[in-house]
Protein backbone atom coordinates (compact mmCIF):
# COMPACT_ATOMS: atom_id res chain seq x y z
CA UNK A 1 0.00 0.00 0.00
CA UNK A 2 1.51 3.53 -1.03
CA UNK A 3 0.09 5.69 1.60
CA UNK A 4 1.44 9.10 -0.06
CA UNK A 5 -1.45 8.50 -2.34
CA UNK A 6 -3.97 8.66 0.44
CA UNK A 7 -5.19 11.11 3.52
CA UNK A 8 -6.10 8.42 5.97
CA UNK A 9 -7.99 5.18 6.44
CA UNK A 10 -10.80 3.32 8.23
CA UNK A 11 -9.90 0.72 10.55
CA UNK A 12 -11.96 -2.19 12.62
CA UNK A 13 -9.89 -2.78 15.96
CA UNK A 14 -11.41 -5.63 17.63
CA UNK A 15 -10.59 -7.47 20.92
CA UNK A 16 -9.17 -10.71 20.86
CA UNK A 17 -11.07 -11.01 24.74
CA UNK A 18 -14.27 -10.94 23.62
CA UNK A 19 -14.63 -10.27 20.20
CA UNK A 20 -15.76 -6.56 20.64
CA UNK A 21 -14.99 -4.53 17.56
CA UNK A 22 -14.31 -0.61 17.14
CA UNK A 23 -14.83 1.34 13.87
CA UNK A 24 -12.89 4.44 13.45
CA UNK A 25 -10.85 6.62 11.09
CA UNK A 26 -6.79 7.97 11.08
CA UNK A 27 -4.88 10.20 8.70
CA UNK A 28 -1.57 8.56 7.45
CA UNK A 29 0.68 10.98 9.96
CA UNK A 30 2.97 10.03 12.91
CA UNK A 31 1.84 7.11 14.93
CA UNK A 32 -0.59 5.60 12.33
CA UNK A 33 1.15 2.54 12.30
CA UNK A 34 0.39 1.15 16.09
CA UNK A 35 -2.92 3.21 16.65
CA UNK A 36 -5.67 1.17 17.45
CA UNK A 37 -8.49 3.87 18.31
CA UNK A 38 -9.57 6.74 20.40
CA UNK A 39 -13.35 5.76 21.61
CA UNK A 40 -13.75 6.37 25.29
CA UNK A 41 -14.92 2.59 26.00
CA UNK A 42 -12.54 1.71 23.45
CA UNK A 43 -9.33 3.68 25.44
CA UNK A 44 -10.93 1.46 29.02
CA UNK A 45 -11.23 -2.12 27.04
CA UNK A 46 -7.75 -1.46 26.16
CA UNK A 47 -6.59 -0.18 29.63
CA UNK A 48 -8.70 -3.74 30.64
CA UNK A 49 -7.24 -6.38 28.32
CA UNK A 50 -3.93 -4.71 27.48
CA UNK A 51 -2.89 -3.78 23.50
CA UNK A 52 -1.73 -6.91 22.72
CA UNK A 53 -5.32 -8.22 22.97
CA UNK A 54 -6.23 -6.20 20.62
CA UNK A 55 -5.61 -6.15 16.04
CA UNK A 56 -7.00 -3.62 13.76
CA UNK A 57 -7.39 -3.73 10.20
CA UNK A 58 -7.69 -1.34 7.51
CA UNK A 59 -11.01 -1.71 6.02
CA UNK A 60 -11.07 1.57 3.75
CA UNK A 61 -8.74 4.27 2.48
CA UNK A 62 -9.61 7.97 1.33
CA UNK A 63 -7.53 10.62 -0.49
CA UNK A 64 -9.08 13.31 1.41
CA UNK A 65 -10.63 14.71 4.47
CA UNK A 66 -13.74 14.61 3.61
CA UNK A 67 -13.65 11.82 1.38
CA UNK A 68 -12.49 10.14 4.86
CA UNK A 69 -15.67 11.75 7.46
CA UNK A 70 -18.00 10.11 4.54
CA UNK A 71 -16.69 6.59 4.38
CA UNK A 72 -16.30 6.41 8.60
CA UNK A 73 -20.06 7.14 8.32
CA UNK A 74 -20.90 4.72 5.65
CA UNK A 75 -19.17 1.49 7.28
CA UNK A 76 -20.50 2.47 10.65
CA UNK A 77 -23.94 2.72 9.58
CA UNK A 78 -22.78 -0.44 7.30
CA UNK A 79 -22.14 -2.28 10.46
CA UNK A 80 -24.65 -0.56 12.44
CA UNK A 81 -22.17 0.00 15.11
CA UNK A 82 -23.60 2.40 17.31
CA UNK A 83 -26.65 0.05 17.77
CA UNK A 84 -24.58 -2.60 17.80
CA UNK A 85 -23.46 -4.81 21.35
CA UNK A 86 -20.84 -6.13 19.25
CA UNK A 87 -19.33 -2.81 19.09
CA UNK A 88 -17.79 -0.15 21.26
CA UNK A 89 -18.84 2.54 19.18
Amino acid sequence: MNIKEYYGFIYITTCKVNGKKYIGQKKFNRGWKNYLGSGTILKQAIKLYGKDNFERVIIDKAKDEEELNLKEIFWIKFFDAVNSKEYYN
